[in-house]
């Protein structure tokens, strides 16, 4: 009897490691921190990484998140990677105004009034999509791996993991009844259909 039991027991236990996720939790890992010109972006390990602020330059905004580390000064948009140990920086035109920003553990939503920009952290980069002529935000939604905005004319899917911004262009006359999102996924409810973004994949899906 007692065998029986240690056999299933090791047998469930085989049976969970299978399906656990596959993507760690993250805790806050990386810090921030300015002295005489210079960003130094620190992770838990032994990594620290400098930045140097040019003449006349300003921090305006310091979070972080996890892996992930952000910045704006005056003149551009810088994001930390701390899997990477290494910043990434954006320039911003004399005319952009920045009106709202997300971090996460693992990327950054900065939302402009020329353009949205998006930092994906394991990978190091910036991605940049501008707005339209006459295109206007009317809602966002982020979490921690996957973001979403939609304008008057279309809905952008950003991912931590895949590519950059990608566009799904929205049927006129179609109202937003629903919005629901986890982690990973994004689930867009109109009148007439639904659209779906994942994490994993650089493609929009319609469910009938």
């Amino acid at each position: 009897m007692r065998l029986l039991v240690l056999i299933m027991t090791l047998v469930g236990l085989g049976f969970w490691t299978d399906r656990a996720p596959a993507q760690e939790v993250l805790t806050d890992q990386v810090s921030i921190t300015s002295e005489r010109g210079q960003l130094f972006g620190i992770t838990s390990g032994e990594g620290i990484a400098r930045q140097f602020l040019a003449s006349g330059e300003s921090i305006l905004v310091v979070e972080t998140k996890g892996v992930t580390g952000y910045v704006q000064t005056t003149k551009r948009l810088l994001g930390f990677s701390g899997r990477l140990q290494r910043w990434v920086d954006i320039n911003l035109s004399s005319a952009e105004e920045v009106a709202k920003w997300t971090v996460t553990p693992r990327m950054i939503v900065v939302q402009g009034r020329e353009a949205v920009y998006g930092f994906q952290s394991d990978l190091g980069r910036w991605k940049k999509e501008s707005w339209g002529a006459g295109e206007t935000l009317v809602r966002s939604i982020v979490e921690d791996h996957v973001g979403v905005l939609l304008t008057n004319r279309r809905a952008l899917g950003f991912s931590a993991f895949t590519g950059g911004f990608f566009s799904k262009d929205l049927p006129s006359g179609n109202a937003i009844q629903d919005l629901e999102i986890n982690d990973n996924v994004v689930i867009i409810h109109l009148s007439a259909l639904t659209l779906v973004f994942r994490s994993g994949l650089a493609i929009w899906a319609e469910l009938p």
